[in-house]
């Protein structure tokens, strides 16, 4: 799970989960959410204005870019808060085996042939907790200093990627730890591999590192101000970290338009980076309003895109974002609050009937979160939460029968203590936990909120469990395998540091034991073997019926919608991919004005 915070991102990562927060002093990702993470496959909305007929090649288009933040480096592969601008702008220049598909965000071949699965034969069961993967590179794809690329690439980047000497990202460094070291068997134009057996399979190569251009160099340090050899459509021209990022057309790019014509059509893409923060800079709307800037990427539409719609010959599209807000619960002994009533499941079903998730979702302008599955592009429809639809009367009926079991009355005074804790000070999270804890005081809670410095919670507090409720956001990318990685996070085996179960649900330490602890232990343990996404799917679930049915947590909204919006009548051929970035479809932009 990534962090957000109020300058540039901080991303932090769990089981491959990114945690979303706010902080006083960084900002995107728990890698212990932006980029996790919200799936669905509503199509955009768009306001369109009228354009005129635009000519094929040449011309500049200028970005600009503000929530998430500026780059420090150009290397996608290094730990720290720049992972979520470069996967906005990424793939304009990297090679990527595989792009997001702009509905459903599930991977689809790019420089690969076709993403690895149990279908086209690529992933074959060994039998024995392994498996056999091989990833096979398109023919005709090349760097773009002409050189092909290569199964020796794909094995390069894995050899990157599992070596222990370098800072690479978390989530990148657990992915690729999964193959067995001396399996890797490149040829020419693929290579081959042992993994246990995992859906992971399906994230391996989202980018592609040339070993011709990077072997030999330091990796680490090198690839900070200048970029490895490129294969997207355009080469960095000239990068000031922190301000901007310009971009020249790639002459040897190997893909073409549907009519076979060459691509990019841009001459040139210039990204100008500004602050992140709570409130927009305003230099974003004043640059679009002046012409200087062609093009805005709106991170919060719902709060951001009201005065570029309000703009004549402005195409606004917006669709719902990547990051979803949950309230979970503690069960560890490090508790804050003494008299924490987490453990019984009758006080976490009234917590959960006290909140109305669709005055939350209606004051937010988005969506409520009934499914999780749902977030990943796996279910559709009415999920497991709704049973615990806003009622007072249940509120109430759960607190009696919570009564019977324990010494305090829940009717007394303000009612019972409970601290709900917002890492970070992102203008979002701290709104909807507000609503929240305005929610649960009127039905009879004394709730209070509290403020923690995001890198203070995602580090005493969060590795000792060490809070009684919390809510951030949560950015999961879909597909099987990043859904497998939530549900293991909960596995009650899975002990900090052994493991990522920060909430202590069901732990050796926990408050919590029973039948359903031991269920979700045998599901985890079944779904961590398995590599077909199909029969993951329905153990995942179950899974996900017993953590409704026990309340180890409650989804509450989508947090934002993700948007963009440019001249009409300068720039033709954008789309929105919630789940690719912004430059995902870069090589059909078009200059026309």
């Amino acid at each position: 799970m990534p962090l957000y915070a109020a300058r540039p991102a901080i991303r932090i990562t769990v089981a491959g989960i990114l945690i979303v927060v706010a902080g006083c002093s960084a900002g995107s990702g728990v890698r212990p959410d932006p980029q996790s993470a919200t799936t669905s496959t509503e199509p955009p909305t768009t306001t369109t204005r009228a354009t005129t007929i635009p000519s094929r090649y040449g011309g500049t288009v200028v970005v600009g870019v503000g929530d998430a933040g500026s780059p420090r480096t150009l290397n996608p592969f290094l730990d720290g808060p720049d992972a979520a601008v470069l996967d906005l702008i990424g793939p304009a220049i990297f090679a990527r085996g595989w792009i997001a598909h702009p509905v459903t965000g599930l991977p689809v071949a790019d420089v690969l042939e076709s993403v690895p699965s149990l279908g086209n034969g690529l992933v074959v069961d060994n039998g024995n907790g392994t498996m056999e993967v091989t990833a096979v590179v398109q023919g005709g794809a090349h760097w773009a200093d002409g050189m092909p690329i290569s199964g020796d690439d794909l094995a390069f980047t894995i050899a990157v990627a599992t070596d222990p000497d370098l800072p690479i990202r978390g989530d990148l460094a657990d992915l690729y730890g999964l193959i067995l070291p001396g399996s890797v068997r490149p040829s020419p134009k693929s290579v081959t591999f042992t993994m246990e057996a995992t859906t992971a399979y399906e994230r391996l190569f989202a980018v592609i590192i040339p070993r011709h251009g990077v072997e030999g160099s330091d990796f680490a340090a090198d690839w900070n101000d200048e970029a490895w050899i490129e294969a997207g459509p355009f080469v960095v021209g000239e990068f000031v970290a922190g301000q901007l990022l310009s971009l020249e057309r790639n002459e040897e790019y190997w893909k073409t338009a549907e009519d076979g014509g060459a691509l990019p059509y841009l001459d040139r893409v210039i990204f100008r980076f500004y602050e992140s923060a709570a409130d927009p800079d305003p230099r974003l709307l004043d640059g679009f309003n002046s012409g200087d800037i062609d093009l805005v990427a709106l991170a919060s539409a719902q709060d951001t895109a009201e005065p570029y719609l309000a703009l004549e010959d402005a195409e606004v599209t917006t669709a719902p974002g990547p990051i979803w807000t949950f309230l979970n619960f503690q069960f560890g002994p490090g508790n804050r609050n003494a008299i924490s009533q987490n453990r019984h499941l009758e006080y976490r079903r009234a917590v959960a009937h006290a909140i109305d998730r669709e005055a939350l979702a209606l004051e937010r302008g988005t969506a409520p979160v009934s499914s999780v599955l749902s977030r990943f592009g796996l279910a559709s429809g009415e999920g497991p939460w709704d049973q615990y639809a806003y009622n007072l009367d249940a509120v109430e009926s759960e607190l009696f029968a919570l009564s019977q079991l324990i010494d305090l009355d829940p009717f007394a005074g303000d009612g019972l203590d409970l601290s709900l804790t917002v890492p970070g000070n992102s203008a979002a999270e701290i709104a909807i936990a507000g609503q929240v804890v305005t929610m649960l005081r009127d039905a009879g809670f004394d709730a209070e909120l509290q403020l923690e410095d995001s890198a203070v919670f995602f580090g005493p507090t969060f590795d000792n469990g060490a809070w009684d409720v919390g809510s951030w956001g949560l950015s999961s990318a879909p597909g099987a395998s990043n859904a497998a990685a939530f549900f293991t996070i909960f596995d009650p085996d899975g002990l900090p540091f052994v493991g990522s179960n920060f909430f202590r649900w069901g732990t050796i330490d926990s408050t919590v034991t029973g039948e359903a602890v031991d269920r979700y232990r045998d599901l985890v343990d079944e779904l961590q073997g398995l590599i077909d996404p199909a029969e993951a799917s329905i153990l995942m679930a179950l899974a996900e019926e017993i953590l409704a049915d026990q309340v180890v947590f409650i989804p509450l909204v989508v947090r934002d919608d993700v948007g963009v919006a440019w001249w009409a009548s300068r720039v033709e051929g954008v789309t929105l991919n919630p789940y690719g970035g912004i430059a995902w479809n870069v090589a059909s932009w078009r200059r026309i004005g």
